[in-house]
């Protein structure tokens, strides 16, 4: 291998160019009312090394085209790879369940997107039992050599929460709680959960309630939990397709969709770490992981 040659690939930010699609097909979604949902699982490195251009592009074509084609409300796009990312591994990108037939995604690819997937050397895996789902497997590179925890919380506050999940949508609940428990968090779902735990909320430590879901008796409701108990409340909030938003900030009160391994990490470093985060600082949380 060429040393020079892999100096100068790019790296690049897994949740930015997440975030960056999100912002691309948001006009598309709105439009015909669907929900984009990620889920990413553990074994993604935060950080990469290839071209992430033509994989911005390669996404936003098919999701584009997906949502103006599917009867959907919300499609899932999830991202995993093997459980030890050592050095260069591939990636499934996998559009979930978009109730379209699979030869008119294939269609699709072969004709409008068969440029950016060459140049990314990846390949279209084939799924007979997911017959509406679309499965790209791409290859890139991880740039934390030997490294398997991607995020790392600052402080053993944070370590061993119980968290609620109360979100009007099943799958962003399921795809939130795959992130959660990344950090080993225990982790329920849902008010039939709530009432196997005898509708008490002090329980918990973190409460995540879409805002949608947030009405004049839930607010008194928490607010007499908190009298006694230490309860984080955070509204999961709507995007506005309106504007253009950056999600730069993640915290209680700015826990926007799309949500990403990274604004989850972001979000317990704000609950349980007073510290300003720098540049300098960040880089030592995520970086300076465990073998």
């Amino acid at each position: 291998m060429d040393l020079n040659e892999e100096s100068k690939e790019e790296t690049f930010n897994i949740n930015t160019v997440l975030t960056t699609l999100f912002a691309s097909v948001k006009k598309s979604a709105y439009e015909k009312g669907i929900e984009l949902i990620y889920e990413m699982d553990a074994t993604i490195p935060r950080k990469l090394r290839g071209d992430s251009e033509p994989l911005l592009l390669l996404l936003s074509k098919l999701l584009t085209f997906v949502f103006q084609h599917t009867d959907r409300k919300d499609i899932v796009l999830s991202l995993s790879s093997v459980e030890d990312f050592l050095f260069e591994e591939y990636i499934s990108f996998r559009v979930q369940h978009t109730g379209m037939e699979k030869e008119k995604l294939l269609r699709f690819l072969e004709t409008e997107a068969s440029k950016e997937l060459e140049m990314l050397e990846g390949k279209i895996v084939d799924d007979h039992e997911n017959i509406s789902d679309l499965h790209l497997s791409i290859p890139f590179k991880n740039f934390e050599l030997g490294f398997r925890r991607h995020y790392r919380l600052p402080d053993k506050a944070a370590v061993g929460k119980k968290i609620l999940l109360l979100c009007s949508n099943d799958k962003t609940a399921q795809s939130l709680k795959k992130m959660f428990q990344y950090f080993l968090y225990e982790v329920d779902v849902g008010m039939e959960a709530l009432k196997k735990q005898g509708n008490d909320l002090s329980r918990y430590d973190i409460l995540i309630i879409s805002e949608k879901m947030i009405t004049e008796k839930t607010k008194e409701t928490i607010a007499k939990v908190k009298e006694r108990a230490p309860l984080q409340c955070v509204p999961l909030r709507e995007p506005n397709y309106f504007e253009d938003e950056e999600h730069l900030k993640t915290d209680a009160e700015h826990f926007i969709k799309p949500i990403t391994q990274e604004k989850i990490f972001d979000l317990l470093v704000s609950l349980y770490d007073g510290t300003p985060r720098t540049v300098e600082r960040d880089a030592a949380l995520t970086e300076n992981t465990e073998h």
